[in-house]
């Protein structure tokens, strides 16, 4: 699974590592029946803008990649041609989304996204599950593949620090685990089994606070979100998607008035 990602240290390149800017550019656009501004690399850099209050940054909504096809400005880790079959812009309801399809496959695909976790502390981003991998557990390398995973990279791009959040099949949700194919790397988990499954999920992650408490440290820049709906190491099939992925501060998400805005979950039981 994600350990495909870290043979980068015998490669030439990862996606985490090249360098893909923001648009220095606004860019508007209505989802939902809301507007919502995107801004620029050097507007998230400048502290005149972390001071204002509530910040709501989007990240990626899908409604500009073309339908069908695999997402634009996304970039693989592993096999392209394979990805390009497995991860798709889809629409329903007049919302475009990341479609997985996953059949005994295990590929990532990332997206370049610079910011301070200091800044703009909290992630959101809604998924769908319609298919797990049976018994599938992020715990154990026998078994570790999750019908959804959402990354952030953090720290560096030759060694990165990682969270990953997780639709897990069988860990309970609010168990943190170190993944066991990269020891820089933690899992927590947000959703569980079948419950809710066929729905969409909207979770909002404290990912400044996660990483304090995880790795014990202050978190470095975040260089890149990405997703995997994986199934190699159960030989199954996965399904799922994936939209609406946002940055906010924390006066924007004590202001909030979205439902689910953080999903109640029990403290973490880690295992090592």
């Amino acid at each position: 699974m994600w350990h495909v990602l870290f043979r980068f240290l015998s490669q030439r390149q990862t996606w985490i590592s090249r360098c893909f800017c923001w648009a220095h550019a606004s860019l508007e656009q209505r989802k939902h029946g809301m507007r919502v501004v995107v801004v620029s690399t050097l507007l998230m850099n400048n502290p005149a803008l972390a001071a204002a209050p509530a910040q709501v940054l989007p990240l990626e909504t899908f409604e500009e990649s073309p339908l069908h096809a695999f997402p634009a400005q996304w970039h693989v880790r592993g096999d392209t041609e394979a990805a390009h079959t497995i991860y798709r812009v889809m629409v329903e309801n007049n919302n475009q989304f990341l479609h997985a399809d996953a059949n005994q496959q295990a590929i990532q695909i990332g997206l370049v996204r610079r910011f301070s976790p200091r800044e703009f502390s909290v992630v959101r981003w809604r998924w769908r599950v319609l298919q797990l991998p049976p018994n599938g557990d992020e715990s154990r390398k026998e078994t570790h593949d999750s019908a959804a995973g959402v990354y952030i990279i953090f720290d560096n791009t030759v060694f990165p620090r990682i969270i990953k959040y997780v639709w897990s099949t069988t860990l309970p949700v609010g168990t943190s685990v170190t993944n066991p194919l990269y020891g820089r790397a933690k899992i927590i988990v947000l959703e569980s089994g079948t419950a809710g499954l066929g729905e969409w999920r909207q979770e909002t992650v404290n990912v400044y606070a996660d990483y304090k408490t995880l790795f014990g440290a202050e978190p470095g820049e975040v260089h890149s979100i990405g997703v995997a709906s994986s199934s190699s190491f159960t030989k199954s099939r996965v399904i799922a998607d994936y939209d609406d992925f946002q940055l906010l501060n924390m006066e924007a998400w004590r202001t909030d008035n979205t439902p689910e805005v953080i999903i109640p979950r029990p403290p973490a039981t880690t295992h090592e």
